[in-house]
């Protein structure tokens, strides 16, 4: 895995401020990267010290992905049906699009119905 730029570097230091603010929320550094869970599901890596993919690329986790991630061409998926994807940032102004994409993956990190209901009890 190829080093990760310093901007990118900057960049992913404030996408994930901005997700630990998020509810259960927490960050683990994993490979050169800073891996994003809610509770005990990941749901994203970070670039920290290595790069994803491309030099300036996120990864984030969506099992069920939406027209919109299919839409938009900054989003990259190895295979069809990929359930992780990368976001490409081509510059500063991507920032607020990525963290639209990693609070989606947050979203869909939730635990299910079943195991909320099993967890309250």
């Amino acid at each position: 895995m190829p080093r990760a730029p310093e901007e990118m570097r900057q960049w992913s230091e404030l996408l994930m401020a901005e997700a630990l603010r998020w509810q259960k929320a927490s960050a683990r550094p994993m490979f050169g990267m800073t891996a994003l869970y809610r509770g005990k599901k990941i749901f994203a890596a970070l670039p920290r010290t290595r790069a994803i993919g491309t030099p300036y690329s996120i990864a984030f986790k969506l099992p069920r992905k939406s027209e919109r991630a299919e839409a938009d061409i900054r989003i990259l998926a190895d295979r069809p049906g990929a359930k992780w994807l990368t976001f490409e940032l081509n510059s500063g102004t991507d920032i607020p699009d990525a963290l639209r994409w990693l609070e989606e993956a947050y979203e869909q990190a939730r635990p299910s119905d079943a195991l909320r209901r099993s967890a309250s009890r």
